[in-house]
């Protein structure tokens, strides 16, 4: 919608007079008065796009007057330049449950959130945010902190907010050196410690059932593995920095309560050499039968970023992510191939890369194979390959990504040293490659962290 309305107002009337004005759009104004928001006061939704400035102060009046929105439902404040919002501008809103202040790029913690007690949505993503010490919104459902630098949440917080819902804080990050130190200094601090008490906050929320987190530690992912509850609400998952783990393994009960799991990224694990699920449960969680011959899948795992795992072998694991539409792998200088084995009935029971549309390979020296057989990859749109020169064949035939396949992307060098079973299958691909100097990974992706 915003790509359609430059510096205008739009107002959504409805069929009768007594209910005009009810939604109002502004974009890109270096400054808003006090005399632009007393046209609004009736308005149920403002969305205010790319402002430089509010000013709340009518100066043709004796004392400041701050407007007033009664009605006010809904608000959207984004991509601004403000780092600081007005004090007394959310006093005036009793009625607000949604406000979104996201891609305010300088905008710290606004800490009058606590008085709009009817709030049920809040997301403050892509903002400065550092620390989250607002309590009170017990009719929050649904928080989101993604891409902040987040290092600090007051104990019993979390726990306060007894309508949540959903909790997303993917692509947060901060430095472990920082959050060593951090443990030391303030042991209420719940992002401390790994993240551990967070997840314990989260475990004691009746309503909860969606999470998107980032577990910069080992105790952290024992925590994750060792609750149905959190298991099951997982959507967005990044393990980041866990050193000393270095094994992963899942058994079928995990895999099975990660039902809504969307998204995995692993990344900075230097001691992981190997993820596994055990087929083999040992029935200690009790969630699948010991008789029952059902195999666990990622049902939803679409997306899958591997990087900067030093020592991790391979991605062998992935066959039980049918549903596997993305996968970037990145300097992983250990990793030799991606699934190992040769059991061609395990790729076609599960129809390992039957959905995958894109797949990145980088800085992985020892790579000398994506897999022993020959696969259709009917989906493929797009590969990516860069300093993999150990990788001499891809397992492509005629019929891989017959009606999908438009681009594959290499040095010039890597796709003239690729070996081939047959020269008219060399010949078939020859229209699909263009060669490309390096690109970062996540400029591939289209995003970054």
């Amino acid at each position: 919608m915003h790509d359609m309305i430059h510096d205008m107002d739009l107002w959504l009337t409805t069929k009768t007079k007594e209910k005009k004005k009810k939604v109002v759009v502004k974009e890109r104004a270096r400054m808003l008065e006090s005399r632009d928001f007393a046209e609004w006061k009736d308005a149920q939704m403002i969305s205010l796009w790319d402002i430089d400035r509010i000013s709340l102060f009518d100066c043709s009046v004796v004392g400041p007057k701050v407007p007033s929105f009664p009605n006010l439902e809904t608000l959207f404040l984004r991509r601004s330049s403000m780092d600081e919002i007005p004090s007394g501008f959310l006093e005036k809103m009793p009625m607000v449950r949604v406000l979104n202040l996201s891609y305010n790029y300088r905008l710290g913690m606004y800490r009058e959130v606590h008085q709009l007690v009817n709030l049920e949505y809040l997301n403050m993503s892509f903002t400065s945010i550092n620390a989250w010490s607002v309590g009170g919104l017990k009719k929050l459902r649904c928080l989101i902190l993604n891409f902040t630098h987040l290092k600090e949440i007051d104990q019993t917080l979390i726990s306060g907010l007894s309508s949540l819902q959903l909790l997303s804080m993917h692509g947060s990050s901060h430095h472990q050196p920082e959050l060593r130190l951090f443990d030391q200094i303030r042991e209420d601090n719940i992002l401390c410690g790994g993240k551990k008490a967070l997840l314990e906050e989260l475990e004691s929320l009746e309503y909860i059932n969606e999470i998107s987190i980032i577990l910069p530690s080992d105790i952290s992912v024992r925590k994750l593995l060792s609750s149905y509850k959190l298991q099951s609400c997982i959507r967005k998952l990044h393990l980041q920095c866990c050193n000393n783990m270095i094994s992963l393994e899942l058994p079928p009960s995990c895999v099975q309560a990660m039902v809504h799991l969307e998204t995995l990224q692993i990344s900075g694990c230097n001691d992981l050499k190997d993820v596994k699920i055990n087929t083999k449960d040992k029935g200690k969680q009790g969630f699948i039968p010991r008789y029952s011959m059902v195999l666990p899948k990622f049902c939803k795992l679409h997306e899958v970023h591997i990087i900067c795992c030093s020592k991790l072998l391979n991605l062998t694991w992935l066959i039980y992510a049918p549903c596997l539409q993305s996968l970037a792998v990145s300097n992983c200088e250990s990793m030799e191939e991606l699934i190992g084995g040769s059991d061609r009935v395990v790729e076609e029971n599960y129809g390992l890369f039957s959905r995958l549309t894109t797949l990145q390979l980088e800085n992985l020296p020892k790579m000398k194979r994506i897999c022993n057989w020959v696969s259709p990859f009917s989906s493929l749109k797009m590969i990516y390959v860069h300093s993999c020169e150990n990788l001499r064949k891809i397992p492509f035939d005629s019929n891989t990504g017959k009606n999908s396949l438009k681009k594959i992307q290499a040095e010039q060098s890597w796709w003239d040293g690729l070996q081939w079973e047959d020269e008219a299958i060399q010949q078939r691909f020859n229209s699909f490659f263009m060669p490309s100097k390096y690109m970062d990974l996540y400029q591939v992706l289209g995003y970054g962290y």
